[in-house]
């Protein structure tokens, strides 16, 4: 079998950013400027790519060329994915990731390990009342943005976003996934609402129906736990292939992380300040992070499927949160 080289990786990596219905060929010879079959030459390394036109792709599908070389062991390439402040499209943003899902969907083997101290955004979008707030809150609160300085509206979240969101919590439904969870994941919200409503940013009657949206999208994560598989909010579980584990870990999680693997590969996606991100595929900083997290499962508790009372114990703890701080406004 012929080793991979540099180039394979190259266009593997292209490959991976493309949705399912645009050809990797087609790509290749409108950005190089070729015909069909000398991108099909390249792409099946008959002939090798120059310096310049790799430098080309590069710049077309935002890859960064020290990390397809691997300059230094030590050194980790990532890509910084952070969404402009004032002029924040939140459509936009969700577009980007829509497109990532599918990409990894459409592979013919993929997974997701989720580790995270917040409620992970998939999550945020089970439930209308939730992700209006948490939309909200990113756009005024992170983003600065000009049109959300006033007080909270649900109406803010506009058709497209809520479809946006639908769209991307359909696509991670189909996916082997694992999430990691304690019980400091609902903290930044409740904490969030509780500054809004003490700021009179929020009223009481739409902080109670946020509370009741946060209380819905974790009914539905317990509901897909007991099954072991994930289904989209209203659907019968009936019938899924078992494709979500949910582990409870006691102690605090320090970092968001995701893992994805796809055929053979894994990347790694570390969130910070919000809804800002970091990609790499480096090889030696994803399967230290894949040790890791499995290291950290092996200190937690299997909860879905299997484990009734620890899950119970765990989501009656989250469900005891939410109702002491709706209680208090």
């Amino acid at each position: 079998m012929r080793q991979q080289t540099t180039q394979d990786f190259l266009f593997q990596r292209i490959r991976e950013t493309l949705p399912q219905d645009r050809a990797l060929v087609n790509e290749i010879a409108e950005t190089l400027h070729l015909s069909e079959d000398s991108a099909y030459r390249r792409i099946r390394g008959e002939t090798p790519l120059i310096l310049e036109e790799v430098a080309s792709l590069c710049r077309r599908f935002n890859l960064s060329l020290d990390g397809l070389l691997d300059v230094d062991e030590n050194c980790v390439v990532f890509r910084n994915m952070e969404p402009g402040k004032g002029n924040f499209d939140f459509k936009a943003y969700l577009s980007a990731i829509a497109q990532q899902i599918k990409a990894l969907a459409a592979c013919n083997q993929k997974s997701i390990v989720y580790e995270s101290n917040d409620v992970p955004i998939f999550h945020q979008f089970s439930s209308k009342a939730l992700l209006a707030f948490r939309h909200f809150f990113w756009m005024r609160t992170v983003f600065r943005h000009p049109d959300f300085q006033h007080q909270y509206s649900a109406a803010r979240l506009t058709p497209g976003v809520e479809e946006m969101a639908a769209e991307i919590l359909s696509v991670y439904s189909q996916i082997p996934s694992v999430e990691i969870w304690n019980t400091e994941c609902v903290n930044s919200t409740l904490v969030q609402l509780n500054h809004y409503y003490e700021t009179g940013v929020i009223t009481r009657e739409d902080a109670t129906s946020v509370y009741i949206g946060l209380r819905e999208a974790l009914e539905h994560l317990e509901q897909q736990a007991a099954c072991g598989c994930k289904f989209m909010p209203g659907q019968s579980p009936r019938n899924r292939k078992e494709n979500f584990r949910l582990f409870y870990n006691r102690v605090g999680l320090g970092d968001n992380l995701i893992l994805t693997l796809h055929d053979d590969r894994k990347t790694v996606y570390v969130n910070y300040d919000a809804l800002n991100y970091m990609v790499t595929s480096n090889d030696k900083f994803c399967n230290k992070i894949y040790e890791q997290m499995q290291n950290t499962m092996r200190r937690s508790t299997l909860i879905s499927g299997v484990a009734e009372k620890q899950r119970n114990m765990f989501f009656n703890n989250l469900y005891a949160k939410l109702k002491a701080r709706q209680e208090a406004i």
